[in-house]
C-alpha cells in the first residue's frame, strides 16, 4: 500500500513542483525512507516482540485496521449521525496524534539528514520536501487502516454523499493533527531542548501504555448501556473541538441543514485545518527544523563543558549509605535506582503494571455492576482494606523479571571484572531499591486512602501487611532464577518452568493474604506475627546476601 500512497504523492510532486527541487534525488530519499519505516518496529508493540518480524508496519497497519472495525459497529449501534461521527473524528484525531507522538518521533526528531544528505549535492528544499512527502505517506497508510471500515458503514448507511464528505474530513483531521504535533514539539524546543522532548514522547508512550490498560478494564463498567443517550447538546466549548466542526459539517450536509451555526461550522471544518497545513508547511516544519539542527550542534559543545563539573550528591547515594549494609549492596542499590528512572524501555513495561492497581482495586474493592455509591458507604464495615495491603505486590512483582533485561546487556561484563565475592549483595541491593522506589509510595497512599475508610484499627493491620508483602517478595526472588540487574539480552526466551514458578508465587500470597485474614478474628494476633514475619524476611534477606557466583544465572 505504501508503494501506491509515494507514488501518487510523488506524481503530485513532480507536477507542481518548482526548478529548485531535484526530482530524482527527492524520489531515492523518499523511496529509501518508506522501506526503512516498513523495518522499524513501532515503540508500543517494541517491547512485546520475541522475534523480529519481517514487515512490523504492516502488523501495525493490521492492529489499526482492527480498531477500525470496532469503530465502525460503533457507527451501526448509535443511532445519532451526530455522535456517531463526533466519536469517529475525535478518535481518529488522538488516534493519529498519539502515533506520530510515540511512534514516528524518532523521525520527526531526526537530524542525521543535515549531518549525511546536506553534505551531499543535495539542496535544503529537494530534502524538505522529501521529509514531507515520506510522513505524508506514513499518515496516509494509517489513515486508510483505521478508516476504511467506518468508510464503507458511512457509505452504506448514510449515502454516497456523507461518505465523500466523511473522507474530507476525515483526511482534514489527519492534517489537524500532524500541526497539533509540530506545535507541541516547537513550544517544547522554544522552551526546553531536544532531550526534554525524548523525555515527553517517552511519558506519552507510557500514558499510552496505562490508557488503553485502564480504560480497557474501568470504563465498560462504568457505563450504562441501557440508559445510554445518543444525544448531543451544543455548548460554548464545542465550537472549540475540532470533531464537533467536522461532524457538525457532515450533519449540514446529510440534512441540508444550513442555518448559521452549520454555516460556521462547516467554515471550521474545511478552512481552519487547510490554513493550519498552509502555516505547518509554510513556517512550523522548517523552523521546526532549523531549531532541531541548532539544538543538536548546541548540545555537543555542552557535552564537551560537563566534564570536570562536580555534582553534589544525588537521592539515591543518600538512600543507599541508610538502607544497604556493604558497599557492593549500595552500588547495586544505586545502579538500579538510577538505571529505572533513566531506561525508557524500563519505564514501558513496568508502569502500566501499576496503573493495573487502579483495575484490581475497581474490580475487587467496588465489585463492578454494582451501585458504587452503595458499596462506598458500606465499606467502612467490610474487611476489603485486605485488598489495599497486598494488591501493590502483584504489580511489584514483575519488576523482578523486567530489571533483569536491556538492551545494552553486553557492558555487565563489568560485574564479572570486579573482586565480587558475594554477587548475592548486589542483588540484595536491586530488591531494595525496587521495593523502595516502587512499592513503599504506593503503599503508603494506600495506607493514607484506608486510614480514612476505616480509621485507627488497620494500622496493625497494615503494618503486618508491609512485612508480609517485604517477606512475599524475597521469597519471590529466592525461588527465581537469580540474574544481575540489566545482564541479560531482550530477545532471549524464557525458559521452561515459569508457569509452575507463577503458580506457587500465587500460592504463597494466598496463603499470606488468607493467614492475616484469619488472625482478624483475634483482635490481639496480627500484632503477635509482626515479630515472626520480620524474622522470617531478614533470613531471606540474608540468604541471598549470601549467594555465590554459582547460582547467579547467565
Amino acid at each position: 500500500m505504501d508503494k501506491w500512497i509515494l507514488k501518487a504523492m510523488l506524481g503530485f510532486i513532480k507536477i507542481f513542483s518548482k526548478k529548485d527541487v531535484d526530482f530524482e534525488r527527492l524520489k531515492i530519499i523518499a523511496e529509501t525512507k518508506v522501506l526503512m519505516d516498513r523495518r522499524r518496529a513501532p515503540a508500543s508493540f517494541r517491547q512485546k516482540q520475541r522475534k523480529e518480524p519481517k514487515n512490523p508496519l504492516l502488523i501495525t497497519l493490521i492492529i489499526y485496521t482492527i480498531l477500525g472495525i470496532f469503530m465502525s459497529l460503533m457507527i451501526i449501534f448509535i443511532k445519532s449521525f451526530m455522535v456517531s461521527m463526533i466519536f469517529l473524528h475525535a478518535y481518529l484525531l488522538f488516534i493519529m496524534a498519539m502515533t506520530l507522538i510515540t511512534d514516528f518521533s524518532s523521525v520527526l526528531l531526526d537530524t542525521t539528514d543535515n549531518q549525511i544528505i546536506l553534505p551531499k549535492p543535495v539542496n535544503s528544499r529537494t530534502l524538505f520536501l522529501a521529509r514531507v512527502v515520506h510522513i505524508l505517506t506514513y499518515l496516509l497508510q494509517f489513515t486508510i487502516a483505521l478508516t476504511v471500515f467506518p468508510l464503507a458503514v458511512t457509505f452504506v448507511k448514510f449515502g454516497i454523499l456523507s461518505g465523500i464528505l466523511l473522507s474530507a474530513t476525515l483526511l482534514l483531521t489527519v492534517a489537524f493533527s500532524m500541526f497539533f504535533t509540530y506545535l507541541l514539539y516547537g513550544l517544547i524546543l522554544r522552551f526546553g531542548n531536544e532531550q526534554k522532548i525524548k523525555d515527553i514522547v517517552g511519558y506519552f508512550q507510557i500514558f499510552m501504555t496505562v490508557f488503553f490498560a485502564v480504560g480497557y478494564q474501568v470504563i465498560p463498567r462504568l457505563i450504562n448501556f441501557e440508559n445510554l443517550n445518543y444525544t448531543f447538546t451544543l455548548y460554548w466549548y464545542s465550537y472549540l473541538l475540532p470533531p464537533v466542526w467536522m461532524a457538525m459539517a457532515l450533519d449540514a450536509m446529510h440534512q441540508f441543514n444550513f442555518d448559521s451555526i452549520h454555516l460556521l461550522m462547516i467554515f471550521c471544518a474545511f478552512v481552519i485545518p487547510v490554513f493550519c497545513t498552509w502555516l505547518m508547511i509554510k513556517y512550523l516544519a522548517p523552523s521546526f527544523s532549523r531549531k532541531l539542527a541548532a539544538l543538536s550542534n548546541n548540545n555537543e559543545a555542552a557535552k564537551k563543558n560537563v566534564t570536570g563539573k562536580k555534582f553534589s550528591k544525588d537521592l539515591s547515594e543518600k538512600l543507599s549509605r541508610v538502607m544497604c549494609v556493604t558497599q557492593t549492596e549500595s552500588a547495586g542499590f544505586e545502579k538500579v535506582w538510577k538505571m529505572t528512572g533513566r531506561d525508557k524501555n524500563f519505564k514501558l513495561q513496568f508502569y502500566p503494571s501499576l496503573a493495573y492497581l487502579l483495575v484490581f482495586a475497581f474490580i475487587f474493592v467496588f465489585k463492578s455492576g454494582k451501585n458504587i455509591s452503595e458499596i462506598w458507604n458500606t465499606l467502612s464495615s467490610t474487611k476489603m482494606f485486605l485488598w489495599f495491603v497486598y494488591l501493590p505486590m502483584f504489580s511489584i512483582a514483575s519488576s523482578l523479571s523486567i530489571v533483569a533485561f536491556h538492551e545494552n546487556y553486553l557492558a555487565s561484563w563489568i560485574y564479572q571484572s570486579t573482586p565480587i565475592t558475594k554477587p548475592g549483595e548486589i542483588i540484595s541491593g536491586m530488591l531494595k531499591a525496587l521495593m523502595l522506589k516502587f512499592f513503599v509510595p504506593v503503599y503508603f497512599i494506600l495506607f493514607i486512602f484506608s486510614l480514612y475508610v476505616w480509621g485507627y484499627i488497620i494500622i496493625d493491620d497494615f503494618i503486618l501487611g508491609f512485612f508480609n508483602n517485604v517477606l512475599i517478595y524475597l521469597l519471590m526472588a529466592s525461588l527465581s532464577r537469580h540474574y544481575l540487574p540489566f545482564s541479560r539480552q531482550p530477545a532471549i526466551k524464557e525458559q521452561a518452568g515459569k508457569f509452575v514458578q507463577i503458580i506457587l508465587q500465587f500460592l504463597i500470597i494466598a496463603l499470606l493474604i488468607g493467614t492475616h485474614y484469619l488472625a482478624l478474628k483475634i483482635y490481639w494476633l496480627p500484632g503477635a506475627l509482626i515479630p515472626f514475619s520480620i524474622v522470617t524476611a531478614y533470613l531471606l534477606l540474608k540468604k541471598i546476601q549470601q549467594l555465590p557466583w554459582l547460582k547467579i544465572s547467565n
